[in-house]
């Protein structure tokens, strides 16, 4: 028996996974907003309906939720979430469908462009960390509202790293 809707999954009621993540960007001027992002999706496939044709799962759509960040210091910011946020349904009547953070990432914000800088949750969980290189003219261009593109190390940074400033973002297990 099925029931639920995969396009609108309901919240776990008691979350226990919780998350750290940590992003330092070394920009050359203050932020206007910085937030946390995770995208979650149903990791599980055999839990969803099969296109016998295609020959592919039909997958609920991926649900984003931003989190609050709180600043540490000139250069830090803090935020947490719950891996477990959302809650495990069975929704075609096929087993129980397992939800799990993708993707996660910080989103710095300065005279209305957007800076973001994440990997995939298992990525991060595996390396510690990401850093991205964004371009300090992009930063400072106001007249600009495309959103700064980052590079994780290419030949353009190695050779003019003052043209350049880093966003780090990392995930760690929160201690309860």
């Amino acid at each position: 028996m099925s029931h639920g809707d995969p396009d609108h999954p309901d919240r776990n009621p008691h979350p226990v996974q919780r998350y750290e993540i940590i992003a330092i960007a070394e920009a050359p001027g203050p932020w206007d907003s910085v937030k946390g992002y995770l995208t979650y999706e149903v990791v599980n496939p055999a839990c969803t309906p099969e296109n016998k044709f295609l020959g592919v799962h039909i997958m609920p759509r991926e649900v984003g939720l931003h989190i609050g960040m709180t600043r540490v210091d000139e250069k830090t910011w803090k935020g947490y979430f719950y891996r477990d946020y959302l809650q495990d349904e069975d929704y075609y009547g096929l087993g129980t469908c397992h939800w799990d953070p993708t993707s996660v990432g910080g989103v710095f914000v300065v005279h209305g462009m957007s800076f973001g800088s994440g990997d995939t949750l298992d990525g991060l969980l595996q390396k510690g960390s990401e850093t991205e290189y964004f371009k300090k003219s992009e930063f400072l261009d106001r007249s600009s509202k495309i959103g700064g593109y980052g590079t994780i190390l290419d030949p353009a940074v190695i050779r003019n790293t003052e043209a350049f400033f880093p966003i780090t973002v990392a995930i760690r297990e929160a201690v309860q």
